[in-house]
């Protein structure tokens, strides 16, 4: 970790560079308000399976999503859902032939139950790719 500058408000800023520079280790610049360690991860979701699991449960920790990008080569629906009795948490994407959808919040766009993992639901039989950045809180 290297102190990269301040921000406007005068507090520090850093770099934290993890991995190889791998595709699910990427670099990331963050606040040092916002030390918890930021995580990533793909899947690539084939046109004949209906739900995968994105990221595992850990034990007593809520998995909060900061940064979402979908993409499917056909039409489709997508939820995404927590836990083993696979609540819903955000509902119904619909994505058109080739279509793309990317969403970002700092603070967390949704996050699964405390010990619960995340997954994906689809409809249709698209070929779906999903990236995303987590932390777990």
């Amino acid at each position: 970790m290297t102190l990269y500058g301040r921000d406007a408000n005068g507090n520090d800023a850093y770099i934290r560079a993890t991995g190889t520079g791998a595709v699910g280790s990427g670099y990331v610049t963050f606040h040092d308000t916002l030390s918890e360690e930021i995580k990533f991860a793909t899947l690539a979701q084939a046109s004949g399976t209906a739900a995968s699991d994105l990221i595992a449960a850990v034990t007593g920790k809520k998995i909060r999503v900061l940064n979402l990008s979908l993409s499917a080569d056909a039409a489709c629906s997508i939820k995404l859902e927590t836990g083993a009795s696979v609540a819903t948490i955000v509902s119904d994407i619909y994505l058109g032939i080739n279509g793309t959808v990317n969403l970002s919040d700092s603070l967390g766009l949704f996050e699964t139950n405390s010990g619960e993992k995340l997954l994906l639901t689809k409809t249709g039989t698209a070929n779906v790719s999903v990236t995303l950045a987590y932390r777990e809180v």
